[in-house]
């Protein structure tokens, strides 16, 4: 292998040139890789270093990967729409836990005042900007980033370069990993939303005993106190579910791949 590696083996450099189109593909959407304050020298290195790991490993014969352009092609834009598949799944497992931060931000007021989000280059309300650092911080410290790779790595094990295919992708397993989403959004938001909708209550109740009290006016910092309480004091489980969440559904993000 190695003596056709060295004499650049024509069968050799195609199984190279689908192997790293995957992994650039699924690199280019995800949220810490592919984030935009990355370069995109620093991408293509690390879409490099995967596919020269994973080209001694890979159970293709070279021979059995044709050569004709059209045909090879046609496997290139396969490779990169399972590549893609596999980082758009990746980016909405944190686009999961933004959804619920994105709810509490809504509830607590703090929708109004939005500053610019240098990750995606638009605008982000400030919880979400919170929840997000956190949701980064537990993805480093689940060592998702490690998670990530082997699950992109083993998708060569279901799918060979060159074998891709899009009935390769299989609808009823992304319905069931995509609902899990909301699940997850729900599950973050809930605590705080919960808090705020018994403020409301609250609050409505003081409003029909004291009618002569500004509701609208002394909610605002009301809402907003309980919900920063709530949220300091949630933190700690929001942080372990977020790091289960990472520990689950990274690893099941080539699930849907069809062998």
């Amino acid at each position: 292998m190695l003596a056709e590696l060295l004499a650049v083996s024509p069968e050799w450099s195609a199984v190279f040139l689908l192997t790293f189109t995957r992994i650039t593909a699924a690199i280019v959407p995800m949220p810490v890789f592919g984030a935009r304050g990355v370069p995109s020298q620093t991408k293509i290195a690390l879409g490099l270093l995967l596919s020269l790991i994973v080209l001694p490993l890979t159970a293709v014969p070279p021979e059995g990967v044709s050569t004709n352009l059209l045909v090879f092609a046609s496997l290139v834009g396969a490779e990169v729409l399972v590549g893609l598949s596999i980082g758009i799944a990746v980016m909405h497992v944190f686009h999961g836990i933004e959804m619920g931060a994105t709810v509490v931000g809504v509830q607590m007021g703090f929708s109004i005042g939005e500053v610019f989000d240098p990750l995606t280059g638009g605008r982000i309300a400030t919880v979400d900007q919170f929840y997000r650092i956190v949701a980064t911080l537990v993805f480093f410290a689940v060592n998702g980033h490690y998670l990530v790779i082997q699950s992109l790595l083993q998708t060569f094990d279901i799918v060979p370069a060159g074998s891709a295919d899009l009935s390769l992708i299989a609808g009823d397993r992304v319905i069931p990993f995509f609902s899990a989403l909301f699940i997850v959004a729900l599950r973050i938001s809930l605590p705080v939303v919960g808090t705020l909708i018994l403020t409301d209550l609250a609050l409505a109740l003081v409003g029909r005993t004291i009618p002569q009290m500004n509701i609208l006016v002394v909610g605002f910092p009301v809402k907003i106190g309980a919900g920063l309480l709530v949220m300091a004091a949630s933190m700690p489980l929001m942080t372990a579910f977020m790091g289960s969440v990472f520990g689950e559904m990274l690893l099941d993000v080539n699930g849907f791949l069809v062998p």
